[in-house]
């Protein structure tokens, strides 16, 4: 019977927790009966973590944590092997593999796979148009210089539809359509597959398609790839383990990360992993806050990505920092150079969840763009906020911008914790204005004037919507939001396409001031009863489509009957 106090497990609850312990206790016997053995093989894998039995056991991988310890000590059998070449392995797995890209021209030349209609892409202003978040870094160039790309390409590529999955699944058909497979140029060699949904996927690490084990997709085809193209794989014959939210490095090690750009893992304790190499910071110099770094030695915080992150900038020149640690992570208290105190909140992952700057008026384009833990946001004296501003943050409950009267596109997308809004000073908003929103509940606009393309679209908690002064809205306006039952627009004049498609709860709507409106005028909305427009003028194709409640109100309320 293995000694309950043995030094392994007294080593290993120490580092990693007591229930991490008795889950080795249980799972490794054999491997405790040798002193030292299983500290080896836990301590080169994984960093000390408290979370890690956690990790393991809520994702259902235990079995495969156990068949992965064992396999680093020989005790499970290599890689599957064949004769067959992997352009044939793939042939027969419903593939074609393409050619090794050689140039910066061979990657681009499989970019259209990413564009929106695939083959023949949709083209906006002369440019095709990618699928929002789904765009490999791959082709932002540069690859080559540290990995050997394939790319394999299902046969039925053009028949998989990527409208057809509503809910996206990082190995579904559409997913696995297409791959990018890179090995990195490091000796041993990384591998790892990239999914096609890319940065929309968010439960799994997209770039860890079939958990980067070539024989997922067809036994044998890891070693047929090693043979033919004299790769030297780090982790050749062992077992694969694939925890979500976790990366191996080159070290052999399974680090968590808190995002992943352009190829670069960003993890707690200061841990950066780039090409595979995973660099720690000088914790007395340096913090690492989601993918940027405050320098203390210089007071600079840095964007380490290639992103155009405006986050850094709305800082501003720092005079000096002070650090409060808590038992949930850390508070950095900076005194810029000029204005109030700015304050940052980090959890104990070194992940910003919390910003409070009383001084910025103007914030550019991706501000906090990759966040995705922010909980609390207060900058208010902000006028002006850019494109894409908290574009993944999916955390946030509490936003004051008071002040705030003008946004760009994309603005809070698929935020799925904000309830209750409040913007009093809002006036014009870009496209995509808090588009998914779908836990929003309240939302005062009291001054809006101007909405772009998709404001409010597929919010399905919003019922009620006043907008005592908007004039003129976007296409797609209030797209597809079915529990909406009051809507007040006294002062609409003017409205682009399909404005309110699909709201399946609204009874009663008037528009008094509205004058023209684009095609598909409040298509299926199968509730309505009751609709006056006094003013209308101009309506665009399909208007009305799909309302047979509202005959006798277009007879009764339409005082002119034009077309666009």
């Amino acid at each position: 019977m293995v000694d309950m106090e043995s030094k392994d497990l007294k080593w290993i609850k120490k580092h990693y927790g007591e229930k991490f312990s008795h889950l080795c206790r249980d799972l490794f016997p054999t491997l405790l009966d040798k002193e030292g053995l299983l500290q080896k093989l836990i301590s080169e894998h994984f960093p000390p973590s408290r979370e890690l039995y956690d990790d393991i056991t809520k994702n259902n991988l235990t079995s495969a944590f156990k068949t992965y310890i064992y396999s680093l000590t020989k005790l499970v059998s290599g890689t599957k092997t064949t004769n067959l070449s992997p352009e044939e392995l793939f042939d027969k797995a419903g593939y074609i593999l393409y050619p090794e890209c050689q140039t910066e021209a061979d990657i681009q030349s499989f970019r259209h796979y990413y564009y929106r209609g695939g083959p023949t892409p949709e083209y906006k202003g002369g440019q095709p148009v990618p699928y929002s978040g789904e765009e490999l870094c791959t082709f932002d160039g540069g690859r080559l210089n540290t990995n050997r790309v394939w790319f394999a390409v299902k046969k039925n590529v053009d028949e998989i539809r990527r409208e057809e999955f509503k809910n996206p699944r990082r190995e579904d058909d559409y997913g696995v359509s297409v791959l990018s497979i890179q090995f990195s140029r490091t000796n041993p060699s990384w591998l790892s597959i990239k999914n096609r949904y890319n940065h929309t996927i968010r439960d799994v690490n997209p770039d860890a398609a079939f958990g980067n084990n070539l024989d997922n997709i067809i036994e044998g085809l890891t070693q047929a790839f090693v043979e033919k193209y004299h790769i030297t794989l780090a982790n050749q014959g062992q077992e694969t383990l694939e925890i979500p939210g976790y990366v191996q490095a080159a070290d052999g090690k399974f680090y968590k990360y808190n995002l992943e750009t352009g190829g670069i893992y960003y993890c707690p304790g200061n841990v950066i992993i780039k090409n595979g190499e995973a660099k720690t910071l000088d914790k007395d110099r340096y913090i690492l806050l989601d993918h940027f770094v405050l320098d203390l030695n210089t007071n600079e915080i840095k964007d380490l990505s290639a992103s155009q992150d405006s986050f850094p900038e709305s800082v501003g020149q720092i005079k000096s920092v002070k650090r409060i640690p808590s038992q949930d992570g850390l508070t950095l208290q900076i005194a810029p150079v000029e204005g109030e105190q700015i304050e940052i909140v980090l959890n104990k992952h070194n992940r910003i969840t919390g910003y409070s700057n009383p001084n910025i008026v103007e914030v550019g384009r991706d501000f906090l763009y990759r966040n995705h833990s922010l909980t609390h946001l207060e900058l208010p004296k902000l006028q002006a906020a850019g494109d894409e501003f908290l574009y993944y943050n999916d955390s946030l409950t509490q936003l004051d911008l008071p002040n705030l009267r003008e946004v760009g596109h994309e603005f809070l997308p698929v935020k799925n914790s904000l309830t209750d809004l409040k913007l009093p000073e809002l006036q014009k908003v870009g496209s995509g204005f808090l588009r998914r929103n779908n836990s929003l509940t309240q939302l005062e606009l009291p001054n809006l004037r101007e909405t772009g393309r998709g404001f409010l679209f597929n919010n399905n908690s919003l019922t009620d919507l006043k907008l005592p002064k908007l004039q003129t809205a976007g296409d797609d306006f209030l797209y597809w939001n079915r529990s909406l039952t009051q809507l007040d627009l006294p002062n609409l004049r003017e409205v682009g396409h399909e404005f309110l498609h699909a709201n399946h709860s609204l009874t009663d709507l008037k528009l008094p001031e509205l004058q023209k409106v684009g095609g598909g005028f409040l298509r299926c909305n199968n509730s309505l009863t009751q609709l006056e427009l006094p003013k209308l003028q101009a309506m665009g194709q399909y208007f009305l489509f799909c309302n047979g409640k509202l005959r006798q109100a277009i007879e009764n309320n339409l005082k002119n009957d034009r077309t666009l």
